[in-house]
């Protein structure tokens, strides 16, 4: 039995439904079990990170998990670790954050680069995936597609490789499924480095439509990071990093085609399965 917390997300629910695929039980942690919607095979059961009961009874049985944690991550990282290590797991992968590799210390990077530490105290094999920014990410562009054909970026325009969802789930899949991981952190990136603005230009090509793109000043987003998180010297570091041009994932990793025997999706095709998202019709308008 392999245990997946998030399974709701967009990482956590391909990994579910690729884990079924390959004839393994699943088990799926939800703080909303009616309504997870995810493939009849799984058991659903209530509960959350955050929620220690809820944890000893996820793991009772279970040999093995995939950790997505969102939040508090590292406070929900100790809490998962203790009931790991109380339910005598085998092996466990945590979905980290490239952010951790980052040269510019930053709030985002401690959070992730905490999480792993509780995890490599509890006593079992662990393996950490390392993603950059997802191509879903761009899905917070769809209201000013919509509504003025134009992009604000928020995380400048420096280059970088970003990746699919499904590569990073087929990459979890692989280290829980397969032995030779243990121990091990893996960059996970997508096939091409792109500026935001050249993800902005593929995705008004697959629209057919030209989009004014522009990059919101560091200072401006530092106040909307601080409006929403109440924290502004966080916001000022972690903004700081975004904008840096030293990110990690600035360049294309192997790690994806080394996991799973294949290239990795290019942001194009993700761009093609979600281009209702960007449009009026797509969002029910």
């Amino acid at each position: 039995m392999i245990l997946i917390t998030g399974a709701t997300g967009k990482v956590g629910r391909e990994a579910a439904a690729q884990l079924v695929e390959r004839g393994r039980e699943v088990r799926a942690l939800s703080r909303t079990p009616q309504e997870a919607d995810l493939p009849g095979e799984v058991e659903v059961v209530a509960g959350s990170p955050a929620d220690p009961g809820s944890l000893e009874r996820a793991f009772k049985g279970v040999s093995a998990a995939l950790v997505v944690l969102s939040g508090d991550v590292a406070a929900q990282a100790a809490g998962v670790a203790a009931a790991a290590r109380e339910a005598g797991l085998e092996r466990i992968v945590l979905l980290s954050s490239a952010s951790v590799e980052h040269p510019v210390p930053h709030g985002i990077a401690d959070e992730h680069r905490a999480a792993e530490e509780a995890m490599c105290g509890f006593g079992a094999a662990w393996t950490f995936l390392r993603p950059g920014p997802f191509h879903a990410n761009t899905s917070w562009w769809t209201r000013t597609v919509r509504e003025r054909n134009a992009v604000r970026c928020w995380i400048g325009n420096n280059p970088g490789a970003p990746i699919d969802e499904y590569d990073i789930a087929s990459a979890a899949v692989a280290t829980l499924a397969e032995d030779g991981h243990e121990g091990r952190s893996y960059l996970l990136t997508g096939p091409e480095s792109l500026t935001s603005q050249d993800q902005a230009r593929i995705l008004g090509d697959v629209l057919g439509r030209e989009l004014d793109f522009s990059v919101a000043p560091a200072e401006e987003v530092v106040e909307v990071f601080a409006g929403i998180t109440g924290d502004r010297a966080a916001a000022k570091t972690n903004v700081a990093a975004l904008h840096s041009p030293q990110v990690p994932w600035a360049r294309p990793t192997t790690s994806v085609r080394d996991l799973t025997g294949r290239e990795p999706r290019p942001y194009r095709d993700w761009a093609v399965a979600n281009a209702a998202l960007f449009t009026a019709e797509g969002s029910g308008t």
